[in-house]
């Protein structure tokens, strides 16, 4: 049985984003082989995003012009290549380098990340349109690409959290079944055709990135998504730490409750109605203030089984805004900019994954629960002022 086009590429944004977050399990391991504080592990998890945003800049409006599958290809080897140089961090480096060889391959990692999430989704729809005789605007396309990023980026720690607390080479060997994984996936995807046209349009920023319409019912949340998926398994595990007793696998199976929960509940996201009063993103702000308030709660108690359904409303809200803006950007994207746009989004979205190490910075100071009190009020500000600009705006 041959696999359809949009699975062969589906399968690809997967590996990716599975070897970008088998990373979360594995910080407690990196506290442990290589020393490091709260404020660096963090540090080192976020730096891909640099690697990760000039990719989507670049990636995406090169794939307008060159293609989808021209960007996505390069994406596979650079992943592969991020997680050869995070193994040699662990194989008996000098002790001084294996932060630096860390923060190399998280980089590494971070361009193979921005190029797929560039192309790939776009890739995606394209095709969906092409064999599916849609124009690839509605649900499905965005359903399908985020699903796989998601999917991705929960059955990583899912797995490589129980592999790192139980099997041999607990640094190791979750890096290497990702390995495997990348290489026996390239060759699918690297045949998968082009379903899109190319356009000759310049490398630019995208003028529809500077609407209003994106600025104020996209732009003004999107870094919250990743944001507050990655406090749920980067700053609230450790919190609890004392209570459990294989931290590796407890850390996996937050980070993979939060992603998860964010890939299921995509479908019901995605059939949101987008002329509704009650926009997608508002449901998500809204769902993110109760998020916050559990964060408090797991604060406050220490309560291990807690950061379970915390880890899960969180993660909803995370999967209502990557699905939503991902149907708002194909909505709005000018012909020639799709590749583009989408870029800027994600771009957007990712600088959410620097907030566990801004918090490291902070909750010495003010304290864990003023935090999470001051991202509610930041969420309920959000949600006024995205309410405002969707009435002035083309509806959702």
């Amino acid at each position: 049985m041959t696999l359809p086009a949009w699975a062969r590429i589906a399968l690809g944004m997967f590996a990716v984003c599975y070897g970008a977050n088998l990373f979360a399990p594995l910080l407690p391991v990196m506290r442990e082989t290589h020393g490091l504080g709260q404020a660096p592990v963090n540090f080192i998890l976020a730096v891909y995003v640099l690697g990760l945003i000039p990719a989507l800049m670049v990636g995406g409006p090169l794939s307008d012009r060159r293609g989808r599958r021209s960007v996505v290809r390069p994406a596979l080897l650079f992943s592969a290549v991020g997680t050869v140089v995070t193994l040699a961090a662990h194989l008996g480096v000098d002790a001084a380098w294996g932060p630096v060889l860390l923060c190399i391959g998280r980089m590494l990692t971070g361009i193979a990340v921005g190029l797929v999430l560039a192309a790939g989704a776009s890739w995606l729809k394209e095709v969906t349109a092409v064999t599916e005789g849609s124009d690839g605007s509605g649900g499905a396309a965005a359903r399908r690409a985020t699903a796989a990023t998601s999917a991705g980026f929960g059955v990583g720690p899912l797995v490589s959290g129980p592999v790192a607390e139980w099997l041999p080479g607990p640094d190791t060997t979750p890096l290497i079944i990702h390995l495997v994984m990348i290489l026996l996936l390239t060759p699918l995807v690297w045949g998968t055709p082009e379903a899109g046209r190319r356009t000759a349009s310049r490398l630019q920023f995208p003028p529809s990135a500077r609407t209003p319409r994106f600025l104020f019912t996209v732009a003004l949340w999107a870094p919250w998504a990743f944001g507050l998926a990655t406090t749920s398994f980067a700053v609230l595990p450790p919190l609890v730490a004392s209570g459990v007793s294989a931290p590796v696998a407890y850390t996996g199976l937050i980070a993979g409750v939060a992603m998860l929960t964010g890939t299921f509940v995509q479908p019901w996201a995605g059939r949101l109605p987008m002329g509704a009063r009650i926009t997608p993103p508002l449901y998500a702000l809204a769902t993110a203030v109760i998020g916050m308030g559990a964060a408090i709660i797991v604060v406050a108690t220490h309560a291990v089984w807690f950061l379970v359904p915390t880890a899960m409303i969180l993660g909803t809200a995370y999967g209502i805004m990557m699905v939503s803006g991902l149907r708002e950007v194909q909505r709005i994207a000018a012909p020639g900019e799709l590749g583009s746009l989408t870029a800027v989004f994600y771009a957007l979205t990712y600088l959410g994954f620097f907030m566990p190490f801004v918090i490291a910075l902070v909750a010495p100071l003010i304290g864990y629960v003023t935090v999470f009190i001051v991202g509610a009020a930041v969420c309920v500000v959000s949600i006024l002022s995205v309410a405002v600009a969707s009435r002035h705006s083309q509806p959702f």
